[in-house]
């Protein structure tokens, strides 16, 4: 009589939900309180991301993405981080 081999298959979802929490944490900075949800959506989409692609887990990818597209949206509708971010762009400019 054969044996039966038992086969594990491990579910890939590597970088999905760090991707789901930036996508709203990003929503949330949109909506209210930018200041602090879109620097925190911008933290957890990074590490989302590389985990998704050290995997190669494309859902990971694209939600991570996705929640870059929506961190770039809460950064336009942010009077405060676009005058931080033209602070910072200044200082630069002016460093020799």
């Amino acid at each position: 009589m054969a044996e039966r081999e038992v086969v594990y298959v491990k579910a890939n979802n590597a970088g999905s939900t760090a991707g789901i929490l930036a996508c709203v944490f990003a929503a949330l900075g949109i909506l209210m309180l930018s200041v602090v949800f879109v620097p925190l959506a911008a933290l957890i989409a990074i590490f989302g991301l590389l985990g998704a692609l050290l995997q190669m887990n494309i859902s990971g990818i694209g939600l991570n993405l996705f929640a870059f597209v929506l961190i770039a949206v809460g950064i336009v509708t942010s009077p405060v981080l676009i005058g931080f971010m033209l602070m910072v762009g200044g200082m630069l400019h002016l460093t020799p």
